[in-house]
């Protein structure tokens, strides 16, 4: 209801209790008035027979008169009593009066002048005789009449005069349900006008302070982790993304690339700071537009006059193909000073392993570089050593027959990894990921297997199989959050989003809430608007949506309000060593500030040690993911 249809309710009423208490009030009066005026009229009468009482004949006077003029004032009996004794005795009583028993009334008389005596005398109600023309409610008609039309009048000019309060209610209303943006200016109409202004001036002043805050946010993200001069990753961020990729058993490999503009302070000296730096933004470009052609690289400027890329799951002979391409591009860099190429660049390259220590691959990259600057002339040296864990480097073809083995014996499985609150380390929901074995019957990790499935066409498949699963999950077990994962390119095909939606539209309102549907942090920044609708139809349908990965790359955070994002998982980079790193801490509360007065959740990924958590649970997350919490488990085939 209304704010105004309540407060016109309740003057309805209190004008209504008004005239109903005023009414019976009345009513009750002029019953008493009655009453008291018969009693007085039988008084009267009652003084008389006192009066011939005392004359003490044989028989009183009014025993001849008095009957007659008792039945006129509608006495059905009188009794005269002294001592007990019955003096005089009258009964009016017909057939006709039985009936009206409810409606008589008695009343009691002590004699004045003979105070022995006492009388008796019982009669119809003064309101039982009584005639009620219509005559006699004209002025109670029209006085309430006169009322009732005041009332409405009055009504109408309430709802006239509250107009602009329904206005500012309904303002409010829309506020509170988060849609200050649509309403941050008011109507004229709005009333008190004073309350309208001040809304107005606190939405404003609101979105200064989130804008603010949103800069400041990124402010420290990109200060922490970014290049100031060329905009890419700095040294804290490499190697945050190294040790991350290190500790990942779905990258077993990759290789490092160090390239070193050699004798940089000399060519400033030389040609100048200004272009200097020109030159070495122009190969930073190059560099960034080279990287992005392989899945999960990272370039960041690692020194002054140093790059450093990181490219997962390339080794070996395809190292060497990479760095061929490489030296191509660099040779045909736009340099902004007079200096040869064939002087400029020196590169070491190495090749990575699983669980290897970061100080022992940077310590090789360096010695690989170091003998590429020995060797003269530009250049570039591979670093090569022993692989300490197999490599999964089946060609497309031997994939390709994997896959179709796996999808023909339904052999694929699925581990699920649970998310522990952090006040009270109660289960929060799980997450699923797709395993399967290879020819030797060796379990295969979802980030070898799911990159080479993309190469194969394959991939959408997969992800249909973990949708199902999920499902599946929710209707025969636990109804915990299941979160699963899908390749964006399944995001955004219509005609496997269409299965998917006929898949949620047969769970019952309360599962399909526990399904959150994951997408990377980066790959929202590059489709934000392709995702939109998606996103749109899978939160109609009751699902949760939830980003991961978030914080390996420093992107703008406004897509967490345009998707209405329910999870923020927090890239395992961030969260490795978090109690020793305060750049990081620094970049958590900056992820943290862009949920503040949203119902989105932060949890952590790749929780390890008990330092983590106990640095995660101070900096305020919601829920944590990771070998501390629990190891991965086989679900049941």
């Amino acid at each position: 209801m209304k704010f105004t249809n309540k407060l016109i309710g309740f003057i309805i009423v209190c004008v209504l209790s008004s005239i109903g208490v005023v009414l019976l009030g009345g009513g009750v009066s002029l019953r008493g008035l009655a009453i008291e005026t018969q009693k007085q009229n039988i008084s009267k009468l009652i003084d008389v027979m006192d009066e011939q009482l005392a004359m003490e004949d044989s028989e009183p006077r009014f025993a001849f008169w008095l009957p007659e003029l008792l039945r006129a004032h509608s006495v059905l009996k009188l009794t005269v009593e002294k001592d007990g004794i019955v003096s005089y005795y009258f009964d009016g009583r017909s057939p006709e009066t039985d009936g009206f028993i409810p409606f008589l009334k008695e009343y009691h008389f002590e004699l004045k002048a003979n105070s022995d005596f006492k009388a008796k005398v019982i009669m119809l109600s003064p309101y039982y005789a009584m005639e009620y023309p219509p005559e006699l409610f004209t002025g109670v008609s029209t006085g309430l009449l006169i009322v009732l039309f005041g009332l409405v009048i009055a009504i109408r000019l309430l709802k006239k005069g509250m107009y602009g309060a329904e206005l500012l209610s309904t303002r409010s209303y829309k506020i509170l349900n988060g849609d200050h943006i649509k309403v941050a200016v008011g109507s004229e109409s709005e009333w008190p006008k004073a309350t309208s202004r001040a809304f107005d001036k606190l939405i404003a002043d609101l979105e200064d302070t989130k804008q603010e805050r949103s800069r400041f946010d990124s402010y420290m993200r990109t200060n922490a982790f970014v290049d100031a001069s060329t905009g890419i990753g700095n040294r804290d961020f490499f190697l945050n993304q190294l040790e991350a990729m290190l500790s990942d058993p779905g990258v077993n490999a990759g290789t490092i690339i160090k390239i070193e503009l050699y004798e940089l302070s000399q060519l400033n000296y030389n040609h100048g700071v200004a272009s200097v730096d020109e030159m070495v933004k122009s190969v930073s470009e190059l560099l960034s537009q080279f990287v992005e052609r392989f899945t999960g690289s990272v370039l960041a400027r690692y020194r002054g006059d140093q790059f450093i890329i990181l490219l997962p799951r390339i080794t070996g002979p395809e190292s060497e193909i990479v760095m061929k391409q490489l030296y191509k591009l660099l040779t045909r860099v736009n340099l902004f000073t007079p200096v040869d190429c064939d002087e400029l660049f020196y590169t070491g390259v190495a090749i990575y392993n699983y669980a290897e220590r970061a100080e022992e691959v940077l310590e090789s990259v360096d010695q690989a570089l170091k003998i590429a600057i020995l060797q003269g002339c530009s250049g570039w040296f591979l670093y090569e050593q022993e692989e300490k864990t197999p490599v999964h480097a089946k060609g497309t073809v031997r994939w390709r027959g994997l896959f179709e083995r796996t999808f023909k014996n339904n052999a694929f499985y699925y581990e699920q990894q649970l998310i522990l609150g952090m006040e009270n380390k109660q289960v929060l929901g799980y997450e699923i990921y797709p395993r399967l074995k290879d020819e030797n019957d060796e379990w295969v990790h979802a980030g070898v297997f799911l990159p080479m499935a993309e190469k194969c066409g394959v991939l959408k498949r997969i992800d249909r199989l973990t949708v199902e699963r999920a499902i599946s999950n929710l209707e025969q077990g636990e109804p915990i959050s299941c979160g699963i994962n899908l390749d964006i390119q399944s995001y955004l095909d219509k005609r496997f989003m269409r299965a998917v939606y006929l898949d949620i539209i047969r769970l019952p309102v309360r599962l399909r809430a526990m399904l959150n549907f994951e997408i990377h942090e980066y790959q929202i920044n590059r489709n934000l608007e392709m995702l939109l609708e998606p996103v749109k139809n899978l939160k109609a349908l009751g699902c949760c949506i939830a980003v991961d990965m978030v914080g390996q790359d420093v992107v703008d955070s406004s897509y967490i309000k345009k998707l209405d994002v329910d999870v923020i998982k927090i890239h395992h980079s961030l969260v490795r060593d978090l109690h020793k790193r305060q750049i990081n801490q620094l970049a958590i509360r900056s992820i943290l500030g862009g949920t503040v007065n949203l119902a989105t959740i932060v949890i952590a990924v790749g929780v390890e040690s008990k330092g983590e958590w106990d640095a995660l649970n101070k900096l305020g997350i919601y829920g944590a993911q990771g070998f501390f919490c629990n190891k991965l488990s086989v679900l049941n085939e």
